[in-house]
């Protein structure tokens, strides 16, 4: 039976400390404490002494009357004795707090927790509520744990009598007890926090439950249906690559380009009832000269950037170019093609392997070809997240995703990718990529920077040569060692 009261053995205080740890902590301690019946009496609620000084050596403290019975009588000498023993106790298992604060300056147990609380952060007051508002889902946190946290906080910021915070300017008289609503609000906000997506889910998923049950009530439900809820979600909102590649296309014949009749029609001669009419409009000699030098100038505009040789007027016909000639002024010049500017490109390192970046500042989500992973070496794990192209339709075969850190002049950059089996280059390394590690690009000067101090210069599909020529070349002669060992393509000593 001795064995059924005993306590877990008391620990000390930590520099971090939760409200969850802190609170075990207290209630640990206080057990401990109140086994002993010199303690007992010190930490009943409401009890107070004094300030140990030299005016109140005593601190406050009478000695026992007729009430009590003459065996548990005692001196206020020996009240102050037992509770400076007490306050020591309570100091050595908190060694973050001023052992003075403890023995000396405090005025009851409350007192003490307050101020431990206050070293913590963790202090009862209207302002500390407040921080309700900055938990998170923190990364690799299970959603019950983040449930628990929520709860942890708003049990502690109940009222209590002894808290001293008035609402509406009366002090509660009795300690607050979480309500229904205020439970459901607990839920909601867990709801959110895990996905943003999720609470409209729930009310879909749970319409009819919920017409005669709160919110609370159907959590248990909710929390073992929640991988689901999360893979649904995942699947019907798909991160969109706003990526468009680029491609050159094939120059078509300038014969394949103009339309060529099957036969030699000449439509003016055709038109008069000439019995010859088998040649074409601008071997007509009925044409005006003008007319003819007109022809001949719109043939050569149609094929000003086709490379090849601009046929004669023997292989095609040009009769078909009409413009409207009421307008005396010069042709506009006309664009026949959209121009297009290859994406940023940068040079990092994964360990020893170098790594050519992608920078896409339209692509929310980055990417690494599968391929490529493999052959670095980067961990691939499992994800329940996919892709989609630019057409918003077409899905990208993701296996998984990577969490990679990378080296850039002693820079330590931080990768997030999913792994692709189809992509155009290496890595896309798109927003995400770019605001953690504050990635910014400057196409007008061929720039990349990367913090405040880094400065990239990367190379464009205007850049008049990308042959590198070899101006200078030095030999030096490397110190091996004893022992021989083959260097295989893909390794390094």
């Amino acid at each position: 039976m001795a064995h059924a009261t005993r306590a877990p053995k008391q620990w000390q205080l930590t520099k971090n400390e939760t409200i969850t740890s802190f609170e075990a902590w207290r209630q640990n301690l206080q057990y401990i404490l109140s086994l002993d019946a010199n303690f007992a009496s010190f930490l009943v609620n409401g009890f107070t002494w004094l300030k140990k000084t030299p005016i109140t050596p005593l601190r406050g403290l009478t000695d026992d009357g007729e009430p009590v019975p003459e065996a548990q009588r005692r001196t206020a000498a020996q009240k102050v004795m037992h509770l400076e023993l007490m306050l020591g106790q309570i100091a050595n298992f908190c060694p973050i707090v001023s052992r003075n604060t403890i023995v000396k300056n405090s005025t009851s147990v409350n007192s003490i927790w307050q101020s431990i609380r206050l070293h913590y952060g963790l202090q009862s007051t209207g302002s500390h509520f407040l921080d309700f508002d900055n938990i998170r889902f923190e990364p690799g946190e299970r959603p019950e744990d983040l449930f628990q946290r929520l709860m942890s906080f708003i049990e502690d910021n109940l009222l209590k009598p002894e808290g001293n915070i008035t609402h509406h300017g009366d002090l509660p008289e009795a300690e607050e007890e979480m309500s229904p609503s205020l439970e459901n609000l607990v839920i909601l906000t867990w709801l959110r926090l895990i996905n943003k997506d999720l609470p409209a889910l729930v009310k879909q998923r749970y319409g009819t439950e919920l017409r005669s049950k709160t919110l609370a009530s159907i959590k248990p439900e909710i929390s073992q249906a929640l991988d689901s809820l999360l893979d649904e979600i995942h699947t019907s909102q798909e991160s969109k690559v706003l990526r468009t590649a680029f491609m050159k296309q094939a120059k078509v014949p300038f014969k394949q380009q103009i339309a060529t009749p099957s036969k030699r029609i000449c439509p003016l001669c055709k038109q008069a009832g000439r019995a010859k009419f088998d040649h074409f409009l601008s071997k007509c000699k009925y044409l005006p000269e003008g007319d003819r030098k007109f022809l001949t100038k719109a043939r050569h505009i149609v094929s000003m950037d086709s490379d090849e040789e601009v046929p004669t007027d023997d292989d095609v016909d040009t009769s078909y170019i009409v413009e409207d000639d009421s307008d005396t002024s010069p042709p506009l010049p006309s664009s026949r093609r959209v121009s297009t500017i290859q994406s940023a490109q940068i040079k990092v390192f994964y360990q020893h392997h170098p790594v050519h970046l992608t920078i896409d500042s339209g692509a929310e989500v980055s990417m690494i070809k599968a391929s490529f992973a493999e052959y670095i070496g980067a961990p691939i794990s499992k994800t329940r997240q996919n892709a989609l192209q630019a057409d918003g339709v077409t899905p990208l075969d993701s296996i998984g995703e990577v969490h990679i850190t990378l080296c850039r002049e002693k820079r330590v950059l931080h990768l997030d990718a999913l792994v692709v089996n189809d992509l155009d280059v290496d890595v896309l390394a798109g927003m995400p990529f770019m605001k953690r590690n504050d990635v910014g690009i400057r196409p007008s000067k061929n720039q990349v920077t990367i913090g405040d101090s880094l400065v990239i210069q990367y190379l464009s599909d205007n850049s008049p040569s990308k042959v590198h020529h070899v101006r200078r070349a030095h030999a030096y002669i490397l110190r091996s060692e004893p022992t021989q060992t083959v260097v295989w393509p893909g390794s390094f000593l």
